[in-house]
C-alpha cells in the first residue's frame, strides 16, 4: 500500500493541506499517524474526494460571504435572506468556498513607471491586496511577483488618465482587481484588505510561496 503525506494529497486532490487535515478529522479521507505526520493511502486519493466544480458566485454575493467570513456579519443593506445566505457559505469555511469568489474583481495586468507604481499604491482609490497585503498582515512574502491592489472602476479611469501605465498581460509589475463602483467592499480611507481578502488573493496565486502565505494568514486568525 502506497503511503502519501499531507502536502501531497492537497497537490493530488487541489485542496490545502489544512483542507486534507480537516477531510482526516472527518473521516472522508483514511489516514494513520506515523510518527507526528499524518499517512495516507494514495489510492483513497480519488478525484470524487475533490471539491466539486461549481460556477462563481456574482460579485456582490462574493463579497458578502468574505465579510461574513472576516467579521461573521454580511453586510447590512442586504435583504435579509441574502445576509443569511452569506453566513450559511462562509460557515464553510474559506478554503471550500475559495474557488467560488474568483469574479469578485476583474483581474487587470500592467506596466507602470516605478514612481507612478509608487504612486498608484499610494492612492486614496487603492487597496492594497496579495502579497502587497502580506507585510501588513505579519507575512513575509518578497518577490513573488507584481505590487497588487484593489481599485474601483471610477478609481481605475483617474489613475490611468493620471500616470504612466500600459495594460499588458507579459512581464507586468502591477496587477489591479477592479470592481464595479456598485461593489465596491472597502470603506472609505482602507489602504490594505482585509486578512481573509489577503488570503484568497495569495491562493489563487500559481506562486507555491503565495500559497502556503496564505495558509500562514488563515491559520492565524
Amino acid at each position: 500500500m502506497g503511503l502519501v503525506g499531507v502536502r501531497e494529497a492537497a497537490g493530488r486532490l487541489g485542496v490545502s493541506p489544512r483542507r486534507v487535515r480537516q477531510m482526516i478529522a472527518d473521516r472522508r479521507l483514511p489516514a494513520r499517524r506515523v510518527g507526528r505526520a499524518w499517512a495516507i493511502d494514495e489510492h483513497a486519493i480519488k478525484p470524487s474526494a475533490r471539491r466539486p466544480a461549481h460556477r462563481p458566485w456574482k460579485p456582490a454575493s462574493a463579497w458578502a460571504v468574505l465579510a461574513a467570513v472576516d467579521s461573521g456579519q454580511a453586510p447590512p443593506q442586504m435583504p435579509a435572506h441574502e445576509r443569511h445566505r452569506a453566513r450559511e457559505r462562509a460557515a464553510e469555511g474559506l478554503y471550500a468556498v475559495a474557488g467560488r469568489l474568483s469574479e469578485r474583481a476583474e483581474r487587470r495586468c500592467f506596466y507602470a513607471h516605478p514612481a507612478d507604481l509608487v504612486r498608484i499604491l499610494e492612492d486614496p482609490g487603492a487597496v492594497r491586496a496579495g502579497p502587497s497585503a502580506a507585510a501588513d498582515h505579519g507575512i513575509d512574502l518578497v518577490g513573488t511577483g507584481p505590487e497588487e491592489a484593489y481599485v474601483s472602476e471610477s478609481a481605475l479611469a483617474r489613475i490611468v488618465a493620471a500616470c504612466h501605465i500600459e495594460e499588458r498581460s507579459e512581464r507586468p509589475n502591477l496587477v489591479l482587481r477592479v470592481v464595479a463602483d456598485a461593489d465596491w467592499p472597502f470603506p472609505q480611507g482602507a489602504e490594505v484588505v482585509p486578512p481573509v481578502v489577503a488570503a484568497v488573493d495569495l491562493l489563487e496565486s500559481d506562486d507555491e510561496r503565495a500559497r502556503r502565505a496564505a495558509e500562514q494568514i488563515l491559520d492565524g486568525r
